[in-house]
């Protein structure tokens, strides 16, 4: 259909069947305006459009009830600030969550009675659990929770358990990592010679390569009660090759990663840790650190031990200092929070710790005992779209994202690897 000519356009129009000009060179300018203005605001539209709107204005000047000009003209203002704001409010709506969150947690508990015949305490000791959180037709859901920490690792995913082993003398809590589709096997210790010994290990945080291992043992030497401190960072390797046993007769271990090896060259590790060493009496050497939480993100900490002397008796111990540098990324593959701490207080003066998605999607608020999920971008008086319990005292242990198309890979494999709730089973059928 061929565009009619607009100098011929305009005879018509001045022309009749209108008593008066209808198209007038007034009117002409107020249409050229518009579009001008539609042309500035939508940048992107095609010529062919910017052409095709102007001939249906002109239709509609054609057309248009001249009668009825002072009464629709009253009533659009009104029109107009209706739509506008309706835009405002849906370009102000929080986008849909998109993103999955696995989430890992650790539960203290304080030990039972001594057993019979055992002279030595029995320790404090972790459980552990992991969660999906995840968007399932539009509605966010935990789709999988279970035992242990399962955790991204290359393309796998691993399990840790926190496992026992028991005998008359002995009394060992330790961590076990395996890939989580293979059976988990018991590890075997040695008989201890020197009486009774107790030993627990304490995982502290999971990234995707690394993970944060606190280690206790207590035992008897000359008739008294030893109890001995260490903690390490570890690759998964590492902490599936085996465990240390009796710090005292093995004061080093190289099973672990110094915090000079994640940082590399690209830091003066050894300049930093002579600063924060400086004003203290014991050793900072940077074998010995850890990966801790805070409101808000991950930071390093570095242990100072005692220096070793000859012949003491001083405990095999330590005291954790900050590191002042932020955490590489392959530790902490995503650690950025929306805005600043203050600001998440500010929003919600109860919150204890919160996380955001890497495609800021979704806002985690650690508050009440509780887990509440937000939209990001909701304000903070409505309701979450997700709220779960959290145990007494349970902690942060790990916070790994999938998105895109690794969000459904994920559902599938951790409702593999991890037993869901019988409610969630049922509204996944559903």
């Amino acid at each position: 259909m061929n565009n009619p000519d607009p100098d011929d356009l305009r005879k018509q129009l001045e022309s009749g069947p209108l008593e008066r000009p209808g198209f007038t060179s007034k009117l002409q300018r107020d249409i050229e305006e518009a579009v001008e203005r539609k042309e500035r605001a939508k940048p992107r539209v095609k010529p062919v459009l910017c052409f095709a709107g102007v001939g249906a204005i002109a239709a509609a000047v054609m057309l248009f009830p001249w009668s009825t000009l002072h009464t629709q003209s009253d009533a659009a203002p009104a029109t107009d600030a209706a739509v506008t704001a309706t835009a405002a409010s849906l370009s102000h709506s929080p986008a849909p969550i998109t993103t999955a969150l696995l989430i890992g947690l650790r539960t203290e508990h304080e030990p039972a009675g001594s057993e019979p015949g055992r002279t030595l305490k029995p320790m404090r000791y972790s459980t552990y659990r992991t969660m999906l959180i995840a968007p399932v037709r539009g509605q966010l859901q935990k789709t999988a929770e279970g035992t242990g920490i399962l955790m991204p690792y290359k393309q796998n995913f691993w399990k840790i358990d926190s496992q026992v082993h028991r005998t008359k003398t002995e009394d060992f809590r330790y961590l076990s990592a395996h890939l989580a589709d293979q059976p988990m096997k018991p590890e075997a210790f040695p008989e201890q010679e020197g009486g009774q010994l107790n030993r627990t290990e304490t995982l502290l945080f999971a990234g995707n390569q690394y993970v944060s291992i606190a280690e206790s043992e207590t035992t008897l030497r000359g008739g008294a009660a030893y109890q001995a401190d260490r903690i390490w960072v570890r690759t998964l390797p590492q902490l599936k090759e085996g465990h240390t046993v009796q710090f005292y007769n093995k004061p080093v271990d190289k099973n672990h990663v110094s915090i000079s090896d994640v940082y590399g060259t690209n830091t003066n590790v050894s300049g930093v840790l002579a600063s924060v060493a400086s004003s203290l009496r014991g050793e900072i050497s940077g074998q010995s650190w850890t990966v801790q939480r805070e409101p808000g993100h991950w930071v390093g900490k570095v242990a100072e031990t005692p220096h070793a002397e000859a012949g003491s008796a001083a405990p095999d111990s330590y005291v954790l200092h900050d590191f002042p540098r932020e955490l590489p990324d392959k530790v902490v593959n995503h650690d950025d929070l929306c805005c600043t701490w203050s600001g998440i207080q500010s929003s919600w003066p109860k919150a204890t710790d919160a996380l955001t998605s890497p495609m800021n999607d979704m806002l985690v608020i650690f508050e009440d005992s509780k887990l509440k999920f937000y939209p990001y971008g909701q304000a903070p008086g409505n309701d979450p779209q997700l709220v779960l319990d959290l145990l007494p005292g349970e902690q942060l242990v790990m916070a790994q994202w999938a998105t895109d198309h690794y969000v459904e890979e994920w559902i599938d494999k951790v409702d593999r690897y991890l037993t869901p709730d019988t409610d969630n089973r049922v509204a996944l059928s559903e």
